[in-house]
Formats: C-alpha cells, sequence, structure tokens
C-alpha cells in the first residue's frame, strides 16, 4: 500500500516535471515563466479581477500574487484599474500586449498536454481532467474548512 501511495505521487511528480518544463520552454520568449502564464488566462476569462480573487481561486499567497501581477504589468501584458468605490482596490485588465499573447499561450499549454497525455485517449483525458479537478477541488475545500497546516498551500 505504501508503495503504491509513493508510485502515485512520483507519477504526479514527474508529469508535474515534463508539463512544468515544456512550458517554462515555450513561455520564456515572453518574459513569462511555467508559473505567471495563466495569469493572463485568468483575467481574459475575467477582466477586472481583483488580486483578492486570484489569491483565492489560484492556490497561492497573496504575495506570490503581487509579483506575479507587477511582472505582468511591468512587461505591458496587464493594466491595473483603481475600483470606482474604494482606490485600495485595483481591478486587472488585459492590454493590448496581453490579449495578443492569449493565442500563443493557448498553443503553449496544448503542446505540455500533449507531452504530458499525448498517449491517453480523449475518453482518458476526460476522466483524468475530472479526478484531477475533483481532488483539487476537495483540497480546497479542506483548506477553507480546516486552514492549512502547510505553507503556501
Amino acid at each position: 500500500m505504501i508503495s503504491n501511495n509513493k508510485d502515485r505521487v512520483q507519477g504526479i511528480s514527474v508529469l508535474s516535471r515534463i508539463i512544468q518544463n515544456d512550458l517554462k520552454r515555450n513561455v520564456k520568449p515572453y518574459g513569462l515563466n511555467e508559473n505567471n502564464y495563466f495569469f493572463i488566462f485568468f483575467v481574459n476569462d475575467h477582466p477586472g479581477a481583483t488580486q483578492d480573487e486570484l489569491t483565492r481561486t489560484m492556490f497561492l499567497d497573496h504575495s506570490t500574487i503581487t509579483r506575479a501581477v507587477s511582472k505582468l504589468i511591468a512587461l505591458g501584458y496587464l493594466e491595473r484599474r483603481p475600483d470606482e468605490k474604494d482606490k485600495r482596490v485595483g481591478h486587472l485588465y488585459l492590454t493590448k500586449q496581453g490579449e495578443a499573447l492569449h493565442r500563443p499561450l493557448y498553443e503553449a499549454t496544448k503542446h505540455a498536454e500533449e507531452m504530458a497525455f499525448g498517449n491517453l485517449t480523449s475518453e482518458e483525458r476526460k476522466i483524468i481532467q475530472s479526478l484531477l479537478l475533483k481532488s483539487a477541488l476537495s483540497h480546497e475545500r479542506e483548506k477553507e474548512k480546516n486552514g492549512s497546516k502547510y505553507k503556501n498551500v
């Protein structure tokens, strides 16, 4: 039983490295890395999102979100607009440069998915997507219920 747990974790770790390395290579030309590219997708799907919304959604701590957003603003991909009622709150929007990145980043994630799951059938991919989402949502519910005993998790 212990061996099976170890093997599952090791398998997930290997797949994670495959995906991260492929993403790193394909997003680097845009000044991005394997961690901050996803913010472009999130803000594209949620124009006007706040950093607090990013923190709640992305399994990252506030300081990591702040650094990533600052870098994306400096690169010219995001802009922060103050809230009309509360000037302390900033809403994030893609710039024209950020909008232009959406397609190449989509292609990069598609390539990374092929690297990791290319040998799976369409049905197997749907199953693994469902299971990964189920696991992530379960983790998030537990974290909200009990707080996390692990830093940045």
